[in-house]
């Protein structure tokens, strides 16, 4: 009975596992350079769309040391190619369920 606990222990974890895609760096194309970094303020992320709690917010973490970049649309898009956080919990429930799922059917 133990075995089987720990066979399906061992079975959510490899299905969170291979859930798992490897992030690959992009290599940069020969010849592109990135623009000089710049500091921006609330004023200026409210121009580019963001509302003025959320501009706000950005230059506090930019304060804090993060880093903010304008995407144009295609580049915003490949940011969300990934998985998301709410599938992540997707995939942990499900893991739980099967975990339940094996332990209730002894």
């Amino acid at each position: 009975m133990k075995s089987r606990h720990m066979g399906a222990a061992a079975f959510a974890l490899a299905l969170a596992q291979l859930a798992a895609a490897p992030a690959y760096a992009e290599q940069a194309a020969a010849g592109f350079r990135a623009p000089a970094p710049q500091t921006f303020t609330a004023q200026d992320l409210q121009h580019y769309g963001l509302d003025r709690t959320a501009a706000e917010r950005a230059v506090a973490l930019q304060n804090q040391g993060y880093e903010i970049k304008v995407l144009s649309e295609a580049e915003a898009q490949r940011y969300q190619a990934g998985i998301t956080d709410n599938q992540w919990l997707l995939l942990g429930i499900l893991a739980g369920v099967i975990v339940i799922a094996v332990a209730v059917s002894d």
